[in-house]
């Protein structure tokens, strides 16, 4: 290293070395130096401002010759590991083993020795370092000895090491190499959880590494090896285009190490590239290894059905029928829904030559099958005969899974053998398209009469789009026209919803123009009633221009006219998007079309409004909208939830107009009380734990003991609702705070008041207390011979009801040193206020309950 002794130096420089930045220091000489003695030295301070500090110039050298040093016995320790070989009893390979496994391998090792002489390892270390890999080594390190005094230096040693490291981790071989260690980790990681996609991506990930770094990876692999590895990512159904990749390359690979692939291997790799879109290539290699599985004999269904796939998925279906029937006929026992895609290809051919060849190759797949067959195998064949535009077809084939097991005299197998005059059983043999044509077509796909009207429609709508097939259920409407048949608005409601939820933008154009479509035809027909001299206004959201290649073409018709369930499915549309503009615009188009909203579309309303945390215009939309409309449980559900933004003092928002938890109950009980019977009942069942807790929460929140008590014995016999853990917790919570939190905290210091140690110290002495209460009811019980656990479900409710209101009369008396007479006072006007009067509350507070406290 070049040292600068120059006074007043204010940088270091290096003659060589690369542009590092250096803090500026300076090198001042003592002033009593007395050079040529056995102790002299020289000292350097780097200056900071006016302080001088002592450095050492050569420190970072020596933490770097120290690295070096390290690097170099790690890596004599793994020489002398590589020396001892794979088989020395304290080698990691030995010491992976299991137990008894390692057992076994020592045992054969020292009888190997004793025979035949010591064991020696494959690659020894005079084998690894010959004369040439020494002299280079020699070379390489010949200057570590000597002190290097520049950066550049430095930085080779460094590389030097790197590359002596990674050639000795090659010559280690592939098994011991870390690439190799992680594969086998992730294959085991994989095994134990195939379902895990990490797992499966981090094989793919080592596998790829191994490939490129081990030379000779691909010959050294074991084959268990490589056929996990295929395992892993055939299984991969997550992405198609990315498995087929994975797989032809695990083929390139295999090919070029000359090992062949198995049976299962070369199936899976064939639907791979179909998955993956190249249906050519496919075909390509199914043909290629026609002969090899043929001889085989090996999984060969499994081949002839893959074909059929692949003649069928390439427009091919006059192959893929020989094949299938070819197949078929040499053995009864083989699956006939291999002609399902065979179906559908011919229905996709246009000409009716080819859907006559569909429908005979549907009659004898149902033939084949008999009783046999299911409901998903008359959905495959009508939806892809539907969605080929085969509508005929595809509603003759939804028929007779609609009189399957009802109705024989009209399934199209019993028509067909009756119109040919056939009898006995019926054959597959028999069934030929000459047949069909003699018989016609459409005296085979006829519709009997009953079947002729909106209902039947409507079921076979209703299950695709259970199905997620909206777009067939789209067809279906067309096919109603068609057959002259006017769907109303339920069918098209269904329809718009389903394609609202696919979500996709394509779908949610094609929902919006049909429902905007059918509330212009709506507005329309009013505006003739009602103001027949001028013409009707023309919706915003019908002018927009679109490629009337994308419009189905029942919205080309007269639609149906628009129900209060299109605008709210429009109107939960639209506030789940947060276009506030759509959603007023919609409300005023409700208007126009002379409906009166119901409480689905009131309460989407007011939820948009609590997303936005405008209590204000919630509340008062509700006393709007509450005189025309019947509120539901829903209703209440929001207005709990926006009561809670409300109380809850550490919340920007806050209106004066909204009313207390008490009034809000009491607002409940009035509507609860106006229901008939039947739908008191309905709204019991309804009532939720958690819409039972958010009132709870609400009278904490407001602070209000005596509504707290009344609200939680009135839950428990209207609704039958009981405390639980959580609303002992949140009790507790809002007890404690009483004592802790001053009456006007302002809200930004609620939030902190709430985590300071007293307030924590309370909690612990409330639920101390509650513990207590527990105990005493406890064994006030075992006085009368019982026990907790011996109390049935309802009485176990009434027994931690009874606990929360002896908790809460304890505190309100305390708090406001009411004797339990004047407590008992303040709740029954808390029960009138919340329009509960003569509401059993339980029993007032005894002499020794008001001592607990």
């Amino acid at each position: 290293m070049l040292r600068q002794f120059v006074r007043g130096a204010r940088c270091y420089h290096g003659a060589r070395g690369p542009s590092i930045p250096r803090r500026p220091f300076s090198a001042v000489a003592a002033r009593r130096l007395d050079f040529g003695g056995p102790n002299d030295k020289v000292t350097f301070y780097e200056q900071d401002g006016k302080k001088h500090r002592q450095v050492d110039p050569e420190a970072e050298d020596n933490e770097e010759r120290e690295e070096v040093e390290q690097e170099l016995a790690k890596l004599e320790e793994e020489l002398k590991e590589l020396e001892k070989g794979p088989f020395d009893p304290s080698s990691p390979f030995i010491q992976s083993l299991p137990e008894n496994d390692r057992k076994i391998a020592l045992e054969a090792l020292r009888k190997y020795e004793i025979e035949r002489g010591p064991v020696e390892p494959q690659l020894s270390l005079n084998d690894v370092f010959d004369d040439e890999l020494d002299n280079m080594l020699k070379e390489e390190f010949s200057g570590l000895a000597d002190e290097q005094e520049n950066w550049e230096d430095s930085a080779r040693r460094r590389h030097k090491l790197a590359a002596r490291r990674s050639k000795e981790e090659k010559l280690a071989g592939p098994k011991s190499h870390p690439y190799a260690t992680r594969l086998k980790s992730s294959l085991q990681q994989y095994s134990t959880n195939e379902s895990d996609e990490g797992a499966r991506q981090e094989v793919w990930k080592c596998y790829r590494r191994c490939k490129q770094t081990i030379p000779g990876f691909l010959n050294a692999v074991p084959v268990e090896v490589m056929d996990m590895v295929w395992e892993s990512q055939a299984a991969d159904k997550s992405a198609k285009s990315t498995r087929s990749t994975h797989l032809q390359a695990l083929v390139e690979d295999a090919t070029a190490v000359g090992k062949s692939l198995t049976t299962p291997q070369i199936l899976s790799y064939i639907e791979a590239l179909k998955d993956g879109g190249d249906t050519t290539k496919a075909l390509e290699q199914w043909e290629a290894y026609q002969s090899d599985l043929s001889q085989k004999k090996e999984d060969l269904e499994e081949y002839w059905m893959l074909g059929v796939r692949l003649f069928a998925a390439e427009n091919n279906p006059q192959r893929a029928q020989d094949i299938a029937l070819a197949f078929l006929k040499n053995d009864n026992t083989r699956q006939p829904r291999v002609l399902i895609p065979v179906i559908t290809a011919w229905g996709n051919e246009p000409g009716k030559e080819a859907e006559v060849k569909a429908w005979a190759l549907y009659l004898q797949l149902k033939t084949f099958l008999g009783p046999n067959m299911t409901m998903e195998d008359y959905d495959r064949v009508s939806i892809g005969l539907l969605t080929a535009g085969r509508l005929d077809t595809a509603v003759a084939i939804f028929k007779d899974m609609m009189v399957t097991g009802k109705d024989p005299a009209n399934d199209s197998t019993a028509l067909y053998q009756a119109a040919l005059g056939l009898a006995g059983n019926l054959h597959a043999s028999s069934i030929d398209e000459k047949a069909v044509n003699k018989v016609s077509l459409s005296a085979l796909t006829l519709l009997p009469r009953r079947f002729q009207n909106r209902f039947f429609y409507a079921s076979w709508m209703k299950k695709l789009i259970g199905m997620g097939e909206v777009d067939s259920a789209a067809l279906v409407i067309e096919l109603m026209y068609e057959r002259g048949i006017r769907p109303d608005s339920k069918h098209l409601n269904g329809v718009m919803a389903g394609w609202l939820r696919m979500g996709n933008a394509a779908a949610r154009d094609k929902a919006e123009r049909l429902g905007w479509a059918m509330i212009q035809h709506r507005i329309d027909t009013v505006w003739k009633r009602f103001q027949p001299s001028q013409p009707p206004p023309r919706l915003e959201n019908m002018q927009k221009e679109v490629d009337a290649s994308r419009i189905p073409k029942f919205l080309m018709r007269e639609v149906p006219s628009a129900s209060i369930e299109t605008f709210s499915i429009l109107l939960l549309h639209y506030t789940r998007r947060g276009d506030d503009d759509m959603v007023k615009y919609l409300v005023k188009c409700l208007g126009d079309a002379h409906i009166q909203p119901n409480s689905y579309f009131m309460n989407h309303l007011l939820y948009a409004d609590l997303r936005k945390q405008d209590i204000r215009t919630l509340w008062s939309k509700f006393q709007k909208m509450s005189f025309a409309v019947r509120a539901d449980l829903e209703t209440y559900a929001c207005l709990w939830d926006c009561a809670k933004l409300q109380y809850d003092r550490g919340r920007t928002a806050f209106d004066s107009g909204f009313p207390s938890a008490r009034q809000l109950y009491a607002n409940m009980s009035r509507w609860y009380s106006q229901l008939s019977p039947r739908d008191q009942q309905t709204t019991q069942s309804q009532f939720s734990k958690e819409l039972y807790d958010q009132v709870v929460r609400c009278f904490c929140l407001s602070k209000d003991i005596p509504g707290t008590l009344i609200a939680l014995h009135s839950m428990w016999t209207v609704f039958g609702n009981a405390p639980d853990d959580t609303t002992a917790r949140l009790i507790i919570v809002q007890v404690a705070r009483l004592a802790s939190v001053p009456a006007n905290t302002p809200k930004r210091r609620l939030r902190h008041l709430s985590s300071t140690p007293r307030n924590k110290e309370n909690i612990t002495q409330v639920s101390r207390l509650l513990e207590m209460l527990g105990e005493r009811k406890s064994m006030a019980l075992q006085t009368q011979g019982l026990s907790v656990e011996q109390l049935d479900p309802h009485e176990k409710q009434q027994y931690q009801l009874e606990i929360m209101a002896s908790l809460l009369r304890i505190v309100l008396s305390r708090a406001e040193g009411l004797d339990p007479a004047q407590v008992e006072e303040k709740l029954a006007a808390a029960a009138a206020e919340m329009q509960v009067q003569g509401l059993d509350i339980g029993s007032p507070l005894g002499v020794d309950d008001s001592k607990l406290l």
